[in-house]
């Protein structure tokens, strides 16, 4: 298994036990780490524009999956967030060749930089 899908796993396995609050601090730092891939898959040399295109209309929708999810846990309400986040992520990686290329570095990326700024606390 490559290191950045074990991170991805491990990023998951720990999604779970996020407290409301968390998953919403999380999925925060995701859309904006899907900035960041807006910008590859934009400059990906070996893409023509017509996969791009693509790539870019999967990818909003996935990111208005993603906002819902947010809306649901801001309201309170965490009804599976985080495998809904899972599976939603798996069904529009199998849209786009170009688009799956950008999502478990998003997740980790996002994960890694939530860890960062969310210390676990000493006991």
């Amino acid at each position: 298994m490559k290191e950045s899908h074990r991170k991805f796993k491990e990023a998951f396995d720990e999604l779970y036990a996020f407290n409301i609050q968390d998953k919403i601090n999380f999925l925060e730092a995701l859309l904006y780490f899907f900035t960041i891939s807006g910008r590859g898959i934009w400059s990906a040399e070996n893409f023509i524009d017509a996969e791009k295109v693509e790539a870019f209309k999967w990818m909003n929708e996935l990111l208005h999956r993603i906002w819902n999810i947010q809306f649901g846990l801001k309201r309170g309400e965490d009804d599976d967030s985080i495998t809904r986040l899972y599976n939603n992520m798996k069904f529009y990686s199998e849209q786009s060749d170009l688009l799956k290329m950008h999502l478990v570095p998003s997740i980790v990326g996002a994960f890694e930089h939530f860890n960062n700024k969310n210390p676990p606390e000493n006991d």
